[in-house]
């Protein structure tokens, strides 16, 4: 009881620290939100094209050294089993890549943070137009899996 106690603690706090505290967009000025979002589809569908998945996996043996029937019967067999970790050589590529395109249609990458719950403080906001540059009073919050910007002077 006292080690799945302790693994599920474990668990709340790997997530707890792995949510983003940015979001990465694009901004241009006079463009409309579809339009940066029609560019940027285009971007990373020949990112892909150019840069397919090529995922390798490696396995690891994070086991006590031999024993168990294997290896009591000398195939060298581990204790406490292996994992599997999986690696996408292309990633860093197609990532690369989708800023560049981005940067030829004359967008520029930028960063907002996310919206914490102390400045939503419950109130609803409109979702802001366009691709804007970073501002003071901009954030990013999840909406329908996606996220988008708003503008925290603007309540609804």
């Amino acid at each position: 009881m006292f080690r799945s106690t302790m693994s599920l603690c474990l668990v709340a706090a790997l997530i707890a620290g792995c949510s983003s505290t940015s979001y990465q967009s694009f901004a241009k000025s006079g463009v409309s939100r579809n339009r940066m979002q029609q560019d940027a589809t285009a971007c990373q569908v020949e990112a892909n094209r150019l840069f397919p998945a090529a995922n390798f996996t490696t396995t690891i043996n994070n086991g006590w050294g031999y024993g168990g029937w294997a290896g009591y019967h000398g195939r060298g067999g581990y204790w406490g089993g292996a994992t599997v970790e999986s690696r996408d050589v292309n990633a860093s590529m197609r990532s690369e890549h989708r800023t560049d395109c981005m940067r030829v249609m004359g967008y520029v990458p930028v960063i907002h943070p996310v919206c914490t719950d102390d400045q939503l403080a419950g109130r609803n906001f409109a979702a802001v137009s366009g691709a804007p540059a970073p501002a003071p009073n901009l954030c990013a919050v999840r909406s329908n899996n996606t996220r988008v910007l708003v503008d925290l002077s603007k309540p609804l």
